[in-house]
């Protein structure tokens, strides 16, 4: 498609909870020259498709359905970037608000009841009922939104072996392995740890609650972590009136999307990745929630794509290669209640229908 990128943008709908303007998943193509983005229309019709991931072989995208009684849905993805929804599956909980591709399975976190379920696929990568559950017990200080377990998403640990749940009502990061609990990271009371992201032996997880970003260390051999510290999201402090959405991190640096301060955060990493310092806030728009980083050709830098929540917009910056600090392009491109971005590499996927080489 003349280089540019595809985009598919999950938002609220009508019988999603909570309810939207959204109609579903949404395809937008971006240019990464320019960072302008085009509206390609609805790709999928599926209640509230809140959180979105990439299965590669074959090529799958599944979105999680954030309803009281949550669901995976399934689609099949053509390389002339049209979706065919191939079945759903109960998620085992309710309020699913994220998935994960793990190569031959995928997880998901139903806030609800802070269980994560594991579900094996099928060879057309279809998500297969009756998925492996991870309930907990368990609660934090804040007390109107830490009462029990709230599983608010999962990564991979630098191990590569150990699937994280990371639980904002219990303040930890759950550790699962070979299918099986293995114990908690604690993080400080209060902070109530929201996303995560594993760049080398480090995880930098997004505090909702204290408006902060963790560093923890990773321990291969013990199969846990040492929280080294944090720093405040928006470089002071802000627990109450800003809340952390998603980290990042991308080239030497930590992104932070911040609701309530509706801005991204650009934070360096020091000390080999065991310090991150406070550079720069872009605002974007209002209530940013989700975004994702889009790779420029060869010699063209890198942007980041936000989905401003409450703004109904998506917002393109353009990362400076050498402070590392993202750039608002002016770029705007209306949506209702968007709140995923996922990049989808279309170049990749054979159509249907053509010829194999």
């Amino acid at each position: 498609m003349d280089g540019r990128r595809l985009l598919l943008v999950g938002t609220y709908t009508p019988d999603s909870d909570p309810p939207g303007e959204g109609e579903g998943m949404y395809r937008v193509w971006f240019d990464p020259e320019t960072g302008e983005m085009t509206d390609g229309g609805v790709a999928a019709r599926t209640p509230g498709p809140s959180f979105l991931a990439f299965h590669a072989d074959p090529p799958t995208v599944y979105a999680v359905n954030e309803r009281a009684e949550g669901t995976l849905t399934a689609f099949r993805v053509d390389g002339d970037a049209s979706l065919a929804e191939l079945g759903s599956v109960p998620t085992g909980g309710g309020s699913p608000c994220h998935v994960l591709d793990l190569g031959s399975s995928v997880g998901v976190a139903n806030y609800a009841n802070g269980t994560a379920t594991v579900f094996a696929l099928g060879a057309d990568g279809t998500p297969q009922a009756g998925g492996r559950g991870f309930p907990h017990t368990g609660s934090g200080p804040v007390t109107d939104r830490q009462e029990g377990p709230h599983a608010h998403s999962l990564a991979v640990a630098p191990d590569g072996e150990s699937l994280l749940v990371v639980d904002l009502g219990t303040d930890e990061l759950r550790v699962h392995r070979a299918g099986e609990p293995a114990g908690a990271v604690a993080l400080p009371p209060g902070t109530g740890p929201r996303h995560a992201v594993v760049a080398g032996e480090y995880v930098y997880v997004a505090g909702e609650l204290d408006s902060r970003v963790h560093v923890l260390r990773w321990d291969g051999q013990a199969g846990t972590a040492e929280h080294l510290g944090s720093v405040h999201a928006t470089g002071e402090e802000a627990a109450g009136t800003n809340f952390p959405g998603e980290v990042a991190a991308h080239g030497g640096y930590v992104y932070v999307s911040n609701r309530g301060a509706d801005a991204v955060s650009t934070l360096a990493v020091r000390d080999g990745g065991a310090r991150l310092e406070h550079v720069a806030n872009t605002v974007v728009g209002a209530w940013p929630r989700n975004f994702a980083v889009v790779r420029g050709h060869r010699s063209e830098p890198d942007h980041l794509v936000v989905a401003a929540q409450n703004g109904d917009s998506l917002a393109s910056l353009l990362i400076d290669p050498g402070t590392g600090v993202p750039a608002d392009t002016g770029h705007r491109l209306e949506i209702p209640v968007p709140v995923c971005v996922l990049p989808v590499p279309i170049n990749r996927i054979r159509r249907a229908g053509a010829p194999t080489e």
